[in-house]
């Protein structure tokens, strides 16, 4: 294994070990990165957003994968945030990676962050709704959102008219397995976009 595969490796065990990533083989949490990577297809000079980071996946290895793109790492928990903070570090990355610690609904209204992304990637964010609702206020027009799916979903999943409602459509769904989901902002959604997070887990668009 190459020095810099061990180091991720390393870095993405500690933030197992916290609780932060989910059990299984780290190499294994790796590729599903990459193949997420290939999925989303982010071009030289992008700006992207993992939601919800928690263990650094995938955003930690997309940023090692294409060295020519920004990326932000967000999430809500401080004990996360303190941790991709010194993965980025360790990682050599803070050249071009930043954390952001918020919910991502309020985030979604600052300046910085809104409509201010070429993509976002999501592995566990939360329901499709959520993410999708969330990822409407971060993207710019034309910005991709491209979603970790679970086994055998269905093409109900992303309903056409709640996505219309965000100013999103539904691209395409990876074949095999890891499996992907691509959305596509084809406008700027209304400001009330989106709604608090209370609002969005108990009344979800679908």
């Amino acid at each position: 294994m190459a020095a810099a595969e061990e180091r991720l490796v390393a870095v993405l065990g500690h933030g197992q070990q916290q609780g932060f990533l989910g059990p299984g083989d780290l190499l294994a949490h790796v590729e599903h990165a990459r193949a997420h990577h290939a999925a989303a297809r982010p071009m030289p000079g992008q700006r992207w957003c993992d939601l919800g980071s928690g263990g650094g996946v995938p955003g930690l290895v997309m940023a090692l994968e294409q060295p020519s793109i920004e990326f932000v790492l967000l999430d809500r928990s401080q004990r996360r945030v303190d941790f991709l903070e010194t993965a980025v570090q360790d990682l050599e990355l803070a050249d071009r990676v930043t954390v952001a610690l918020g919910d991502a609904a309020e985030l979604a209204h600052l300046s910085h962050h809104r409509h201010a992304y070429d993509g976002v990637v999501s592995r566990a964010f939360g329901p499709p709704a959520a993410v999708a609702e969330c990822s409407a206020g971060l993207l710019r027009a034309g910005g991709r959102l491209v979603v970790s799916e679970p086994p055998g979903c269905g093409d109900t999943r992303w309903p056409p008219d709640a996505l219309a409602q965000l100013g999103m459509r539904f691209v395409q769904r990876t074949a095999g397995a890891p499996t992907f989901a691509e959305l596509e902002c084809l406008t700027a959604v209304d400001p009330a976009y989106p709604r608090s997070w209370k609002q969005i887990r108990k009344r979800p668009l679908f």
